[in-house]
């Protein structure tokens, strides 16, 4: 509108906004989303004239592009506008013409967006053209920090760089724009230098010609490296030399294979008696191969490709039958700082015109995910239900005696409780299996155990190793290190005594009394059976307890007749229950450490850990890349 008596131009009427979006809807020409204005700006203390912006529009696109009039001259210049220019028709480009875009294709930008006047300043769209280049007399675009508004920018030389923006002072030919130095740990650009030198270097790096260098390197770095070329070396010549070692042990290696064998899965005995591999073509989400659990495992893999299937169908629909645009979202490619501006525009406009899909494909994707993921927990149980069904298994033959009292290892608690059952139930028991607390003890026990079960394997007596040369021979010592092999000097004496040794130590704390039984003593009585008694007697039940029976219907009518508990040694309620667990997958040393506040502090620490992992995550690695990309 016309200023008024007071000087001041009044803003839009109500006819002025809405007459063009009518007309537009009218005869089918898409009405703009925002209509841009350009106002004066204040450049070397004087207020330039309001520039007269041409609108153009594409009927075929329905799409707004602002571009710049041809009068236009560099920044500071007073500009005169004649009530004729004023009042100059928007101009209308109908037709299929070169920059026409379809739905799923980056905007190639309207005619005359390519126009590009040199010092004249414009703020670029998501109609605007990536692609468009400044003219050889002002060749590169310079963002302009000396108004107000974002995404603006004008075509100028080099040298008038920065003049629009003081951080941007080199022309990049290649880029066709003007930016700011690029110097590895640079945190401060020298800006009175159209090359790449910086002023001052981040910490950690030391100025030098206008270059950062890392202020810590030095010849340490070159020894490091040589130190690990010479260990890459050693290893390549270790490998080598086990490759062409003669074989000396011939009966240990076919042993060895043989044992290799016998830990292969296996099909059932044929009518020859063979028991051949399974063949690649097993289904493992049915075929009952390591028992129900790989089979449950293997389903639960299946589902999760048919849930990633699923959800990445219900994108493709929309993108699909929707809005191809959906297929480039996140993925048109970025770069210069203009670039950004015109795809971060045309972001903003597609997420907004496209938000309802993306709310629609999260509804879809969790109703769907819940409804599937409840499906396939049904599918499991049944699945799980219907091999424990088909197969007796030994847990079918056991029942789980739940409440047991503190009971100290000299009572013959096995005995008692198996009486104790069978007085109780009628039914015949074949043992009973007592959880011992010993998890102080697991480490030393397990590896009694072990030994003992080694003694019994018939093996060769130790040989002494062939001779060698003084390489072959430091490589050898160096594998009975790591690898744990024999020393036929004693070397299993010794370890032996330190393993006792910590034994004696722990048991002083549990029953002093026992350990004082076992002190003393040598090697080969400790770790004989007497001592081994001994150490045993002075452990307690935890409170649970394993009882056989000899049919899976006698332990069903046991724990019928005991569901309303009974008592032994005194303590009331123990109670009988079935099992779903079978013996191999139960973690022994863990009985008697599961009280409510073991179970809350045990989580506690799972989750302590898992928090410390991502702090350390963060500080370690994240940090230094999160400051480097935040300072560059």
């Amino acid at each position: 509108p016309p200023l008024d008596v007071a000087g001041s131009r009044p803003p839009p009427s109500f006819a002025m906004n809405v007459a063009p979006r009518f007309a537009a809807a009218l005869f089918g020409i898409a009405a703009p989303s925002a209509i841009a204005a350009t106002s004066g700006v204040l450049r070397g203390g004087k207020a330039s004239a309001i520039l007269r912006t041409d609108l153009v529009t594409d009927e075929a696109q329905g799409s707004l592009a602002l571009a710049p009039p041809a009068n236009a001259s560099a920044p500071g210049a007073e500009q005169s506008m004649s009530f004729a220019a004023a009042i100059k028709p928007i101009r209308i480009g109908r037709g299929g013409d070169s920059t026409k875009k379809s739905r799923g294709q980056e905007p190639k930008g309207v005619a005359g967006a390519g126009d590009q006047e040199c010092g004249v300043t414009s703020k670029v769209t998501s109609a605007s053209n990536k692609e468009d280049r400044c003219p050889t007399e002002c060749p590169y675009f310079a963002q302009d920090r000396n108004d107000k508004d974002f995404c603006t920018f004008a075509c100028v030389p080099e040298e008038q760089c920065r003049l629009y923006n003081p951080a941007t002072q080199i022309g990049d030919k290649g880029l066709g724009v003007c930016r700011s130095c690029v110097v590895d740990g640079c945190e401060k650009c020298d800006t009175t230098a159209n090359t790449d030198r910086c002023e001052a270097c981040q910490g950690g790096y030391i100025l030098k010609d206008g270059i950062c260098h890392f202020k810590y390197a030095g010849p340490w770095m070159n020894y490091v490296a040589g130190f690990f070329v010479v260990v890459g070396v050693l290893v390549v010549i270790w490998v080598l030399d086990m490759i062409i070692r003669p074989c000396t042990n011939e009966q240990g290696l076919n042993a060895g294979l043989e044992a290799r064998e016998s830990m292969k899965l296996r099909m059932p005995k044929d009518s020859s008696g063979d028991r051949p591999l399974w063949p690649l073509t097993t289904n493992l989400m049915s075929q009952l191969v390591a028992g129900p659990g790989m089979t449950l495992h293997f389903n639960f893999q299946f589902a999760l490709i048919v849930w990633a299937v699923f959800i990445a169908l219900i994108w493709i629909c929309l993108a699909q039958f929707v809005d191809n645009r959906l297929w480039l979202l996140g993925t048109r490619r970025f770069g210069t700082p203009r670039e950004n501006c015109i795809l971060v525009a045309w972001g903003y406009e597609v997420q907004n015109e496209l938000m309802w899909t993306k709310v629609l494909f999260l509804w879809i994707a969790y109703l769907g995910s819940f409804a599937l993921w409840f499906t396939y927990a049904v599918m499991q149980l049944r699945a799980f239900q219907n091999v424990d069904y088909q197969n007796k298994t030994m847990k079918d033959f056991v029942a789980m005696i739940v409440g047991l009292p503190a009971l100290s290892g000299d009572k013959p608690v096995e005995e008692d409780l198996k009486a104790k059952i069978e007085a109780l139930t009628g039914e015949a028991v074949v043992g009973v299996s007592v959880a011992w607390d010993f998890q102080e003890f697991d480490e030393e026990i397990s590896k009694v155990l072990k030994d003992e079960i080694t003694a019994q394997i018939p093996t060769d007596p130790p040989r002494a190793p062939p001779e060698m040369n003084p390489l072959r021979q430091k490589f050898y010592n160096f594998e009975k290190t790591i690898f744990g092999l024999p020393d036929i000097d004693g070397g299993v004496e010794s370890e032996g005594s330190e393993a006792y040794g910590e034994i004696l130590e722990k048991l002083k704390q549990v029953n002093p009394e026992a350990a004082e039984r076992l002190a003393g003593r040598s090697l080969a009585e400790a770790t004989g059976p007497d001592s081994m008694k001994a150490l045993m007697l002075s452990l307690h039940t935890s409170p649970r307890a394993f009882v056989v029976f000899n049919t899976q219907e006698a332990m069903e009518s046991a724990v019928e007749k005991l569901k309303d508990g009974f008592e032994f040694e005194g303590a009331e309620g123990l109670t009988l229950e079935t099992l779903t667990a079978e013996p191999d997958t139960v973690q022994w040393a863990n009985f008697g450490h599961a009280s409510p506040q073991e179970k809350a502090m045990k989580l506690a620490a799972g989750f302590g850990i898992i928090g410390l992992a991502c702090l350390f995550w963060a500080i370690v690695f994240y940090a230094p890349y999160a400051y480097y990309v935040m300072t560059f």
